[in-house]
Formats: C-alpha cells, structure tokens, sequence
C-alpha cells in the first residue's frame, strides 16, 4: 500500500515538474520585445538626494530651538560629507590594480586610517551636537538616526 502511494505521487508530480521546468525555461510571449512603460521603469537612487529628505525629515522630529540651529548645521554638514572626496577615493582605489600586491596592501592601510580619521571626526562632531539635545530630543535622535558605513545616513534609517 505505502508504495503504491509513493508511485501515485512520483506519476503526478513529474509531470508537473517537467512542465514547469519547461515553461520556466521559454520566454513567454508577452515579455519578449516589448519596452516597460516609463512608469514601471526602476527609478535611479540619487542617495544624495535622500541623504537630504532623511535628514530633513530628522530635523523635523527634532524640534530644534533656535540656539540648536548652529549646531544642527555644522553637524549636517561634516555627516553629509563630500562627494567629491569619495569620487575620488574610488578612481585612486581603482589606480592601484597595477601595483605589487605588497604596495597596494600599504595604500589600503594607509586609506583605512583615514577612514578611521574622519569617522573619529564625525564621532566628535555627533557628541557636540548631541549634547545640545534635550532628554526628549536624544530619544528621538536615538531612534531615528542609523549611522550607517563610510558615515553616511543611509538605506538602515528608520524613516
């Protein structure tokens, strides 16, 4: 009995197994030559763009009084970071494909050390800036803000 069960099964799923196989292997019709509409297109990620939403978004939450403002601004500033520097960084990185293995392993250190340098800046940049926070203000920076790699506010935010 238990294999006559068994044999029933293996005879109704390998044909469905083989017809889905080859349906998944051929291109439907409908897919085949025709554009998405615009519409349906994925849009392009400007992260700078959203680095700005998010931390006005942040500022917004915050309730900031007018002695803070300053402070909120040279934050910002120094957490936005610059662009540049990181565009270049890239292209340096990519530089180094031709060096020694040896040397390019130097140049790494020697960037991660920077690294770590301006994330010790944006480290006391935060502190300065938190310590104008109120009690009610630090628990919504707590919560609302992720500092995410390479100091960016990023994809991990709450909002």
């Amino acid at each position: 009995m238990k294999n006559t069960i068994k044999l029933s099964m293996l005879t109704l799923a390998i044909p469905c197994l083989l017809t889905a196989r080859i349906v998944m292997a051929e291109p439907s019709d409908t897919a085949v030559d025709k554009p998405k509409p615009a519409s349906v297109e994925p849009k392009k990620c400007d992260h700078r763009e959203g680095k700005e939403k998010r931390l006005e978004a942040l500022k917004t939450d915050l309730k900031l009084d007018a002695a803070q403002e300053a402070a909120w601004t040279e934050w910002a500033g120094k957490i936005k970071g610059n662009n540049k520097d990181r565009e270049e960084n890239r292209k340096m990185v990519e530089s180094w494909a031709s060096l020694p293995v040896p040397d390019r392993m130097e140049k790494m250190l020697a960037f991660s050390k920077e690294h770590i340098a301006r994330q010790e800046e944006l480290l006391a940049a935060t502190k300065t800036f938190y310590a104008t926070l109120s009690p009610e203000q630090r628990k919504t920076f707590d919560k609302e803000f992720d500092f995410e790699h390479h100091g960016s506010p990023g994809k991990h935010w709450k909002k």
